[in-house]
């Protein structure tokens, strides 16, 4: 599986995560159902699915070349070294999503939240003395930026296949209905607590 293969997998999950999320957390039904479990449960749950989507937008979309680790060198698999390698496949349709997602990044402060508050834990943040980042991530947005995203790379996929010959690949072109799975859980749900 190439970097890219294995990238729009990771895309795919975080967009079927963000679905979750949204119809679990972010209506009345999810939260009354999940809760009627559990509320401690619930609370450890979202949080966990939230810092995931937080960690996992900002790793594969706002995280850049490499970072260093006691002296050894390390490529993030991130959005901008794989624009990077197969730069000479973006064409101007593909550059109309490059630019999209620009205009999508900016609307949202996702690595200072992930930096400061769930990756570092930084003190002064944590304790009050500086205020709380907020990742301003709205589930739209945010679905539209890894759409996008995932749009711009498996363009560019399908240049790389027709170049080396391939007749199929490893990952699909996205049109999955990923959305349901939330409400499926809370119907679940519901049905156990009769």
């Amino acid at each position: 599986m190439l970097d890219i293969d294995r990238f729009i997998v990771e895309l795919d999950r975080l967009i079927t995560t963000v679905h979750f999320y949204d119809e679990v957390y972010c209506n009345d039904e999810g939260v009354k159902a999940i809760s009627s479990l559990s509320l401690d449960a619930a609370k450890i749950i979202q949080l966990s699915v939230h810092n995931d989507i937080v960690i996992s937008t900002a790793r594969l979309l706002f995280d850049g070349k490499d970072f260093k680790v006691s002296g050894n060198t390390y490529e993030y698999l991130s959005l901008y070294n794989l624009v990077s390698t197969y730069e000479n496949y973006v064409d101007r349709e593909l550059q109309e999503f490059r630019d999209n997602i620009l205009m999508l990044k900016s609307k949202i402060n996702v690595q200072d939240y992930r930096n400061l508050v769930i990756a570092h834990i930084d003190k002064a943040t944590i304790t009050g003395q500086n205020p709380v980042p907020k990742h301003q991530i709205e589930s739209q947005t945010l679905l539209e930026l890894l759409r996008t995203s995932r749009s711009l790379l498996f363009g560019i996929r399908l240049k790389l296949a027709e170049e080396n010959g391939e007749s199929s690949l490893p990952v699909t072109d996205g049109s999955v209905s990923r959305c349901g799975i939330g409400r499926k859980f809370v119907q679940r749900l519901k049905k156990y607590n009769q």
